[in-house]
């Protein structure tokens, strides 16, 4: 169940990345239609070009099909529909007018072109974001915080070699390993050290202050289950009480580890 739960999740994430892949493409084509309208309209292209190129560079690499590449992908495809629709706008005025008059009303600043500039300026920052979301992926990482990570060098740097080629910067998981050296036995993957976890945001951090327990009751102050990382946390718990015979229970938890709790509690 849970490979197949992995299939499908790739499967969406490959699909809206298509999504993506087409949505700024069409954004393209609307640029095009007001090719000349001015020369910071023309700029554009190089931009949308760029982010093109770096969509279809994840779509067509899974092990950077990861929540936040989605997340950030969805984010790229309204902006890119919000841009295409301006262009289309602006593209029918022209049409309907004289273009040098439009021209000079438009390089003047009129509100159409503030409008653009906000527009593609929010996707420069949606792109940012989605470089940033790729080179602090998890690439190559397996594992949890309870029994430990391991990294597959071999697919690190496959992964690696082609982000630097399409985005000119390194996985901060391959900069980070970068030395680390395969055992003679090694079955092509080293264990990450705690530091390392630490450094890759793959260990939350957790604080426990002031929590009392009191009567009968019980405190459970420790994480009974893993969940999906690909953002570290920084989870507080700070002053709570637990009072007569409650049960209070701080950190991750499932249904299976919560009823294993209570009939411990039962006897």
């Amino acid at each position: 169940m849970i490979v197949l739960e992995a299939i499908s999740s790739i499967a969406a994430i490959s699909q809206l990345l298509g999504q993506a892949i087409t949505t700024i493409q069409k954004a393209q084509d609307a640029r095009a239609r007001v090719q000349g309208a001015s020369a910071r309209l023309d700029g554009y292209k190089d931009q949308l070009d760029s982010l093109i190129s770096t969509l279809s560079f994840v779509h067509d690499e899974p092990e950077l099909h990861t929540p936040a590449i989605r997340e950030e992908s969805e984010v790229i495809v309204n902006l890119g529909k919000e841009l295409q629709r301006q262009l289309d706008v602006l593209a029918a005025q022209l049409e309907r007018s004289k273009v040098k008059q439009y021209t000079h009303a438009l390089i003047s600043g009129e509100r159409g072109e503030k409008d653009l500039d906000n527009a593609m300026t929010r996707l420069d920052r949606a792109k940012a974001d989605f470089t940033a979301r790729i080179l602090t992926a998890h690439v190559g990482i397996s594992g949890t915080m309870r029994t430990g990570f391991i990294a597959a060098m071999a697919i690190i740097q496959r992964v690696d070699q082609n982000v630097q080629r399409i985005l000119g910067q390194r996985l901060a998981v391959a900069a980070r390993l970068e030395g680390r050296s395969l055992g003679e036995e090694s079955d092509g993957t080293i264990p990450l050290t705690n530091e390392e976890a630490w450094a890759l945001h793959l260990v939350d951090k957790v604080s426990y202050e002031g929590n009392k327990a009191f009567d009968d009751a019980v405190m459970v102050q420790a994480d009974l289950v893993e969940r999906p990382i690909y953002t570290r946390r920084e989870r507080s718990y700070i002053n709570n009480e637990a009072h007569k015979t409650s049960l209070v229970l701080q950190g991750n938890v499932d249904a299976d580890g919560l009823v294993n709790i209570l009939r411990a509690r039962r006897g």
